[in-house]
This record gives structure tokens, sequence and C-alpha cells, in this order.
């Protein structure tokens, strides 16, 4: 009998403990694997971005953009004293105005000459998007909008402008400004590419090497609400348009030239007509003495993109945009 008792009272014990051990809650986490490394947020976003908000109209970037390139030559007017000298001023911001308002473009499905420059894998034909282009300083900016809202703006700084070693150098001074980013290689609507990227509550910021085929590097702002949609905006599909982006996974994870002149290095000039090319980093210091003594007979407002001088090793290449 007491062999009975105390078998049933250590089974009795051990059933007890099983129950126990069941019913204690799990600690969330303990097992789960290590989450991948999130894109990190940084708080120069916003204020690189300054007054250009997402969602703004065609009419008001181009309001946004008169008003950036009036502030430009307000003190150029205001430092000369010569009446012919600000005239010839006021006619090339007049100019450059135009050439602002002119550079807007539909992609519709018509042939713009886009298609096959270097901002192909940017945007998609026949799903209501278009652009406005403007030439700074010191790169070509390229203000995307999908159903008339602003969501995309691409700046294609010229490597030859600067006198940097490489992608690393220029990571390097882009980090310094919006701090340290996650390295990636992924597809971005164009083929692989190697980049930076950062984000904070609405923007999604890259920085893109470009320079093994096109010469120059890249910072490219994209609205993050429409990043998540971007597949239900394009109805219309295309072959480009269906590739996997790399930029989207991140949300996710966080929530008229001959396109066959690959070979020929003034490609970029082909496409766009005002992009840099690499060999005139080297000619700049050559000429920069010709150049200033030519300095007050002016240039035509054709000139102003690209006749400006290169950027010193201690200046800071984004400069435009802060």
């Amino acid at each position: 009998m007491k062999r009975r008792s105390v078998g049933f009272i250590a089974w009795l014990l051990v059933v007890l403990m099983a129950a126990s051990v069941q019913a204690s809650p799990k600690k969330k986490g303990r097992h789960k694997g290590k989450k991948k490394d999130a894109v990190p947020t940084s708080e120069a976003i916003a204020p690189a971005m300054g007054k250009l908000k997402w969602g703004m109209s065609q009419d008001e970037v181009i309001k946004f953009l008169t008003a950036k390139i009036k502030e430009e030559y307000r003190p150029k007017v205001q430092k000369t004293r010569d009446p012919l000298e600000k005239d010839r001023l006021r006619n090339q911001y007049i100019a450059e105005i135009k050439k602002v308002k002119d550079s807007y473009v539909e992609f519709d499905g018509r042939s713009t000459g886009w298609d096959v420059s270097f901002i192909r894998g940017e945007f998609t034909q026949n799903n209501d998007e278009s652009m406005i282009v403007l030439r700074d300083n010191n790169s070509q900016n390229f203000y995307f909008f999908i159903e008339g809202r602003l969501w995309k703006w691409y700046k294609a700084f010229d490597a030859a402008v600067f006198p940097v070693k490489g992608f690393g150098q220029f990571s390097a001074s882009v980090q310094k400004k919006f701090g340290e980013g996650k390295e990636a290689n992924g597809d971005l609507g164009d083929g692989q590419r190697h980049y930076i990227e950062w984000q904070d509550s609405d923007t999604h910021m890259r920085a893109v090497d470009e320079t093994s085929f096109y010469g120059f590097y890249s910072l490219v702002f994209e609205e993050k609400s429409t990043l998540g949609k971007l597949a239900s905006l394009r109805r219309n599909k295309s072959d480009r348009g269906s590739k996997h982006h790399a930029a989207i996974e991140a949300i996710a994870m966080d929530g008229e030239s001959d396109a066959t002149d690959a070979d020929n290095p003034n490609i970029v000039d082909r496409l766009t007509g005002k992009m840099r090319v690499r060999e005139q980093g080297s000619r700049n210091s050559a000429s920069r003495s010709a150049k200033s003594s030519k300095k007050s007979k002016g240039s035509s407002s054709g000139d102003t993109g690209t006749t400006r001088s290169s950027v010193s090793a201690d200046d800071d290449p984004l400069e435009g945009i802060l």
C-alpha cells in the first residue's frame, strides 16, 4: 500500500511539473534569428530637401525652381554697376526659367530621348508619369511626378567635377552629411548598382555609383509611400518596369541618342546634351585662366550649366542641395 502511495505521489508531481512548463509564457525573440539590417534613419534628409515637398504639382515645382534661380541671380545683379551686364544677367535669368518650363515632359509613350538615357530606369511610359529638369552649379536635377504628384528627386553629380578618388571618397562625404548609411548592391530598375541608403519617416534616399558607365554619382530621394505602392500605380507594365526594384525591397523590409554607342566616352553628352564628360575635369584647370579673362563678356544661357568652375578638394560636393 505504501509503495502504491509513493508511486502515485511521484506520478502526480511529474504531471504537475509538466503542466507548469507548458503554462509558463515563452520569452519572445529568444530563438528568433537576427533581423536583417534595417535602413538607417537620417535626420538630415528633410533639411536637405528644404522647401521641396512630396505631392507638389508641376506648377508648384516650377514656382519652387523659379525662386531658386532668382535667388542665385539676385546677388549677381545687385553687385554689378554695368547696365549692360545687368541686362545680360536678367536675360540669362529669364532664359533659364524658360529652359526649366520647356523641360517638362510627359511619358505618354512617345519617344523623348530620355528612354535611352541614364535615367531610363527611373520612370515608365503610359502610367501618368512626367518630369522637370534643372541644371544647377554642380549637377543635373530631375523631378519626377506620378499622377501629377512629385515623388522623386534625382540629382546627378558629374564625377569629373569633383577631384575625388572613386565612389568611396564621395560616399564618405555623403555619410558625413547624412550619417552612416547601409551599403548594398541591387537592381534599381536599370541593372545592378552599388549604392548606400538612408530613410526618414517620409523619404527613402540612396547615393548611387554610376561611374562604371556614365561617369558620375547620384543622390536619389523618393517618397516612401509612393514606393510602397509603385506596382499598383504603374498599371501598364513593360519589361523594364516589371523588374524588381531594390529600393522597394528596402521599404518593405522596414515596413534621342543611339543606345548602341555605349563605348563612346562622350555618351552622357550625347544622351543629355548637358552633362559634362569625364575629360572635362582635366580641361577645366587648363582653361580656367582663359575663362576668367572672358568672364565680363558673359556667355549664352545654354552655357551657364556647363562652364562653371570645378570644385576644389576641400569643397563640399553636396553644396548644391544644402
